[in-house]
């Protein structure tokens, strides 16, 4: 009898347990939620900043990019619905030099590609990254992204052509070209 009685307590326990533990698990906090390469500084989650520099030989010439992203509190918060968590936007810095010459230097903000994004975009997207692709015959092709926070299948891909004369060409993509792929970027 006593032998059941404490299978009876320690199964009651354990349950008891169990389910404590289930709660506590249901209620996260925002730090709990953070996707990786995510932060939250002063309450507000926005991406960690990010450096990628590399080079590429094109027509016979060396180029060298550099990309750099950015948390930019100058810009306005984006609002997840669904959690009502605020964002950081970010800007990203674009420098490409041949042979030790400044070719393209230039600040992109999510307003640098308005006329590509639908207005949901503008208002709950983040520009989230800027890659190197390949090379093309106009020059050196980059992707680049606006986004929903922590969102994978919510964004707008957009191709970024940066000429040897440091013209520039943006086009709205279906795919990111190179997805999975080798590039380096931010």
């Amino acid at each position: 009898m006593k032998i059941r009685l404490i299978i009876g307590l320690l199964a009651t326990a354990a349950v008891l347990t169990a389910c404590n533990k289930t709660k506590t698990e249901e209620v996260l906090s925002d730090e709990e939620m953070l996707t990786p390469g995510e932060r939250v500084v002063e309450g507000i989650s926005q991406l960690e900043p990010s450096h990628a520099s590399d080079t590429v030989t094109w027509r016979g010439k060396v180029y060298q990019y550099d990309i750099v992203r950015e948390p930019d509190d100058s810009l306005p918060k984006v609002t997840m619905d669904e959690t009502g968590t605020l964002f950081t936007d970010n800007h990203i810095d674009v420098k490409v030099t041949c042979e030790g010459k400044q070719v393209f230097k230039r600040r992109f903000f999510k307003s640098s590609f308005n006329s590509y994004l639908p207005e949901d975009f503008r208002k709950k997207g983040i520009l989230e990254g800027f890659v190197f692709d390949t090379t093309v015959s106009g020059g050196l092709q980059f992707g680049t992204s606006i986004c929903y926070p922590r969102s994978e299948d919510f964004f707008i891909p957009l191709t970024v052509i940066i000429a040897p004369d440091g013209g520039m060409t943006i086009r709205k993509d279906e795919l990111m070209d190179g997805a999975g792929g080798e590039e380096e970027g931010v």
